[in-house]
């Protein structure tokens, strides 16, 4: 589930930002401040908590909050600012990941993928990965799941002792 979503999320930014944007799935990293710089989205895939509401833990369908951090890297600081500002539109009107961009694994349940703004800012991230703050937001994906069919099962390995 978790780079279905990754994969959708990509699509559905990349798709609004400007041409030359890169939408890519990267950890913010020291080097950013000795790199050159090129227009880029960045999603930092940071959190995963159960997002199932209390009288719904006994459905068959459960629902699992993924949080994100949104960064920009371009040339300028107001370029880096513009690419922000189009990734922010983007996740807080879209509300649902839209069908063309929602994999078959999440359609198949039947229900919505709910993006969201975090009502929290992201600078005890910064803070923990030792690196100075920059511009950014927290986006939460709100996922439906299934639970796994039955596995099949492996042969019973058994270990021997010396």
């Amino acid at each position: 589930m978790i780079t279905e979503v990754d994969d959708a999320l990509c699509r559905l930014l990349g798709r609004k930002m400007p041409e030359g944007t890169v939408v890519r799935l990267d950890p913010p990293k020291p080097t950013w401040q000795t790199e050159r710089p090129s227009n880029t989205i960045d999603l930092f895939l940071f959190g995963l908590q159960d997002d199932t509401p209390e009288a719904a833990k006994n459905d068959s369908v459960r629902r699992c909050e993924l949080s994100y951090l949104v960064t920009a890297r371009a040339e300028k600081i107001h370029e880096e600012h513009q690419l922000l500002d189009r990734a922010l539109r983007t996740a807080m009107f879209a509300g649902t990941l839209p069908a063309d961009c929602m994999p078959e694994s999440l359609a198949a349940t039947g229900q919505p993928v709910y993006l969201r703004i975090a009502d929290f800012g992201p600078g005890a991230l910064w803070t923990s990965l030792g690196m100075p703050a920059r511009a950014a937001f927290v986006m939460t994906v709100s996922v439906p799941m299934l639970p796994d069919p039955a596995p099949r099962k492996a042969p019973r390995r058994v270990w021997e002792t010396p």
